[in-house]
């Protein structure tokens, strides 16, 4: 019987695709200020960091390298990754329905937050957000000393939940770390595919937006209520 949800923060709480968008038009408009942002030559642009970002899965210096490489030779590329962890947390946008979501599940379930990163930069993105008062605990790999899936975050996260793994489910949108970790600690997977889309031969559960989640883990009389 499940008896807590644990979620992922970047991509699962956060929708990380739009936030990702408008800060690199910010970064773009800060180095280019000559181009128009309204043109398609200026998104162009965007969208192209946008795939080389690969979803915030990749060290930030990259897609800023691509940006020097294509077309700013002179980048100072450790002036803008400063630039991106300082002001990234302002452009945080929460998944469309996630509090309402997160008020009904809070009634009935003990909740957690497991997310990989640095405490300096993850907690300035959860207080923006302001989700601390729906957790009773929240975890940043760094700072704990293991990434996820290393299965100790996981037993960690149930102990302080003061529940058992296999009574504890975890939302999350990465396959190797949130849905590997998650699995092999014993808890219930649930794959949280909202900003791409998500193809597996692998047996996992898998919701595709919040209201998914409210219909998994809660019934009609809690969720309408």
């Amino acid at each position: 019987m499940i008896k807590g949800i644990l979620f992922d923060f970047d991509g699962t709480l956060s929708y990380r695709v739009e936030s990702a968008y408008f800060m690199y038009r910010y970064l773009l408009h800060s180095m280019f200020p000559e181009m128009d942002v309204h043109s398609i030559e200026f998104e162009a642009r965007v969208q192209r960091c946008m795939l080389w970002d690969e979803f915030g899965t990749i060290n930030k210096r990259h897609a800023l390298t691509m940006i020097k490489e294509k077309w700013k030779p002179d980048l100072d590329v450790e002036k803008y990754v400063e630039i991106w962890y300082r002001l990234f947390p302002q452009y945080q946008v929460a998944m469309p329905d996630a509090y309402a979501v997160l008020d009904r599940l809070k009634e009935k379930y003990v909740l957690g937050l497991v997310s990989n990163g640095h405490l300096d930069t993850q907690e300035p993105k959860i207080d923006i957000l302001d989700l601390h008062p729906y957790f009773k605990t929240e975890i940043i790999s760094k700072d704990f000393g293991v990434d996820k899936p290393d299965v100790r975050i996981y037993n960690e996260a149930a102990k302080r939940l003061g529940l058992k793994c296999e009574e504890i489910a975890f939302i999350g949108d990465t396959f190797d770390t949130d849905i590997l970790g998650a699995s092999k600690a014993g808890m219930m997977p649930v794959w949280y595919c909202y900003e791409h889309r998500c193809v597996t031969l692998y047996d996992v559960c898998m919701v595709s937006n919040f209201k998914e989640i409210g219909d998994l883990f809660l019934d009609h009389a809690e969720w309408n209520h």
